[in-house]
This record gives C-alpha cells, structure tokens and sequence, in this order.
C-alpha cells in the first residue's frame, strides 16, 4: 500500500525487533548530530550578523556610549535583572546588541524595557529575541526584519506579541 503498510498493522518503516533498533540508533543519531550542528552554525552566523551590522557592545562601549559614571559599578547588572537592557552572555562576559541604542541621543531605546517583559512573561531568552529581531517576519511588508522598524516601536511590540504569544 501507498501508506506504508503491508496490511499486517504495522507501519513498514518502523523497526520490527529490538536489533533493528540497535542498528537505527547510530543513524538516527547521526542525523540528530548534523541538525544539531547545522543549528548552532546558523545561530552563529546570526550572531556574526548581528555584531557586523549593529555591534555586540562590550560594557565599556556601551558605558561610553551612554555616559555611564565609571563609579557605578553595578550599572549593567542591575539594568540586565531590571529588564531595562538586553544582555546576552557571549564567553565569560556579556555584550549588548548596538541596535537597543539611540546613538545620537546616547539612550536605550525607550521601548526596549517593555519588548524585555513582553519576552519574560512569555519565557522568552534575551539571546531568542536578539535573533528574533534580525529575522524575517510576516508581520513587516516584504517579510522585513523587526530591527528595520525601530522607528516604528508599536509595530515591533505587536509583532513580538503575536509571535512571542502564538499558539502551535
């Protein structure tokens, strides 16, 4: 038959004993291991993106850049666990997107803090709303990406919300 099964019941492309499955088992993980790696050079790719076109700020360009004190100390982390700033761990420190920033007037976007709840409460990473603002999405013409429309904060909220809140 066209489906798959000979009419014994049983799907033909299932294993049929325990050594089938023995013999499936490295294949299977072969094929986990490519997706797997496939995955993590494409979010590495978006990574390099990211700081090619925006910058992965370090913390003291970003304390330039927004005139932090050099006194304040805990000015990052504090803004990070506030949801005021996003932080993506990189290695053994943390950068900051150069997209979140209004360089000319040396501020955070003021949107930002709300688009870092609207990731919380829907248990979303920092690091997967980075990559979610350099993708393609339906919710811009032309499939635009979030990052093009910063000048348009309303439009980048609702389409994070309908993704962020989209139901499978």
């Amino acid at each position: 038959m066209a489906d798959g099964h000979d009419g014994d019941g049983l799907d033909a492309t299932a294993p049929r004993s325990r050594s089938d499955v023995i013999v499936a088992a490295p294949a299977q993980a072969a094929m986990i291991s490519l997706e797997l790696a496939y995955s993590l050079f494409a979010t590495e790719n978006m990574w390099r993106l990211m700081d090619a076109e925006f910058g992965l700020l370090t913390e003291r360009e970003v304390a330039q850049l927004l005139r932090v004190p050099p006194t304040a100390r805990n000015w990052f982390s504090e803004r990070r666990k506030a949801g005021q700033i996003i932080g993506i761990r990189r290695g053994n420190s943390y950068r900051y997107p150069g997209f979140q920033f209004d360089r000319e007037l040396s501020v955070i976007l003021p949107f930002v803090e709300t688009l870092l709840d609207l990731a919380r409460v829907n248990e979303w990473t920092t690091e997967s709303l980075s990559l979610w603002m350099l993708s393609p999405s339906t919710s811009f013409a032309g499939e635009g990406r979030p990052v093009d429309h910063l000048r348009e904060p309303e439009t980048v909220l609702a389409a994070a919300k309908l993704q962020m809140e989209e139901l499978w």
